[in-house]
């Protein structure tokens, strides 16, 4: 998915009619009640609901290329690139600003797709039969680089004049993949506070948003690099700098404590939940997966985001949530589709739902 941002300044913001355009959109979305009845359809009932729930136009755009799982999961993903381009198309001034600085992750993200996919030689028309398929029309430019790219470092060439290519172009020789998609989070976090500096009420707020979804992020990799074993020079080297809940300064250390100490470090933010932050690290512990714990995150930045949209309600808040809210909808509908083709349990599906 590509974003077409024309400008990111100049001219008045148009906070009032943006949020209120999408404060209806969210009104449309599917709730966690119809995405649990689903979970009980079968293939063709699914397809005739999800059709019926907003996405016939997509899924008949891809009728005659895809059928089953495959076609549903290329209408979602078309549905939501679609989605976040025509939101960016109705915000002006100040709040397209805004606004461009969540959706540009679209761009770092498809960056990561197109680097994968020349590290493991899949070709410009197998991905535009997978996760960028061709009939969408932002997906052009991201096949065509890679049809122009034999080497990873062949991409941040052609992504040279990008935000998302800057971010790789400095990079050794040398550089493996993960040393790649590592610069790309740190260049979308860098890049992205700095574009929302300043004191009003939003830009606050959303960098806040930022700094959360920082700590996360480095939580999940702390955790993970822990039960890896790997050593605490690679951990640190993979965390992002500007979180609040584990600060810059704070990431050697967290890097060379157990488990028990990372949680103490985050027991003393009184805005984190640390009694179910432990109970989902126990669970975590039960099960040998992380998933408890990226549950447990991805529910506190819905609610901390959730919370903002009604703090700030004419402003980019409320779109930027609209935009979040409606990229979960889309993977939890991909989630169903993909679990009910391979047969997974109804019940694990639907404890997944919003995670």
């Amino acid at each position: 998915m590509s974003m077409s941002i024309p400008g990111l300044s100049g001219g008045g913001s148009n906070a009032p009619n943006a949020a209120a355009r999408c404060k209806t959109r969210r009104g449309k979305l599917l709730d966690r009640t119809q995405l649990r009845q689903m979970i009980q359809q079968s293939p063709e009932q699914l397809t005739s609901t999800i059709a019926d729930k907003g996405y016939r136009n997509e899924i008949d755009k891809y009728s005659t290329r895809f059928s089953g799982s495959d076609l549903l999961e290329m209408a979602l993903t078309d549905r939501l690139s679609r989605e976040v381009n025509e939101v960016i198309s109705f915000c002006q001034g100040e709040l397209l600003k805004q606004v461009g600085v969540y959706a540009n992750r679209f761009s770092y993200f498809n960056t990561k797709v197109v680097l994968r996919a020349v590290v493991n030689n899949v070709s410009a028309e197998e991905l535009s039969h997978d996760i960028l398929p061709e009939e969408n029309e932002w997906n052009t430019n991201w096949l065509d680089i890679l049809r122009n790219s034999t080497t990873i470092s062949d991409v941040a060439t052609e992504l040279s004049g990008k935000p998302w290519g800057r971010a790789i172009s400095a990079l050794e020789p040398d550089s493996t993949l993960a040393n790649y998609e590592d610069a790309l989070d740190r260049h979308y976090y860098k890049e992205s506070l700095v574009a929302l500096k300043g004191q009003n009420t939003a830009n606050a707020l959303l960098r806040r948003f930022l700094h959360m979804e920082i700590d996360h992020n480095n939580i999940m990799k702390l955790f993970e690099g822990k039960r890896q074993g790997l050593s605490s020079e690679i951990i640190e080297s993979i965390l992002l700098p500007d979180g609040k809940l584990i600060s810059t300064s704070m990431l050697k250390s967290a890097s060379s404590m157990d488990e028990g100490g990372i949680i103490e470090i985050l027991r003393k933010n009184s805005r984190f939940d640390i009694v179910e932050f432990e109970k989902s690290v126990g669970k975590s512990n039960e099960m040998k997966s992380l998933d408890p714990i990226m549950m447990f995150l991805n529910k506190r930045s819905f609610q901390v985001l959730e919370k903002m949209s009604y703090l700030s309600p004419i402003s980019a808040l409320p779109i930027v949530h609209y935009l979040a809210v409606m990229r979960q909808e889309v993977r939890d509908l991909r989630m169903i589709v993909r679990g009910l083709s391979v047969g997974l349990d109804k019940d694990l599906l639907e404890a997944h739902i919003g995670a």
